[in-house]
């Protein structure tokens, strides 16, 4: 979920893990600065440093080990302060 209605948590997902970033309005709800991974698996996205578009899905065919490990980074980073919701089925 994007968090554009109010009431509903904001949820984005990192390897699978779906986690609610509600908390972190300001970074990830509509107009900040990476809202751009709300509302899906963004695990390229995080693992390139992008916040384009294109990169914010889950396939992370042909991302290197260098990448992955900033993945494996922001995943211990968010899913330490943010709660666990859900998993991608």
């Amino acid at each position: 979920y994007k968090g554009r209605a109010g009431r509903k948590p904001l949820l984005l997902a990192l390897k699978g893990r779906v986690i609610d970033v509600s908390a972190g309005a300001d970074f990830y709800g509509p107009g900040g600065p990476y809202g751009i991974f709300a509302g899906k698996d963004a695990s390229k996205g995080f693992a390139m440093m992008s916040l384009k578009e294109e990169d914010a899905h889950s396939d992370l065919t042909g991302v290197d080990d260098d990448h992955l490990k900033i993945l494996d980074d922001w995943y211990s980073k968010l899913t330490g302060k943010y709660p666990t919701v859900g998993h991608v089925a």
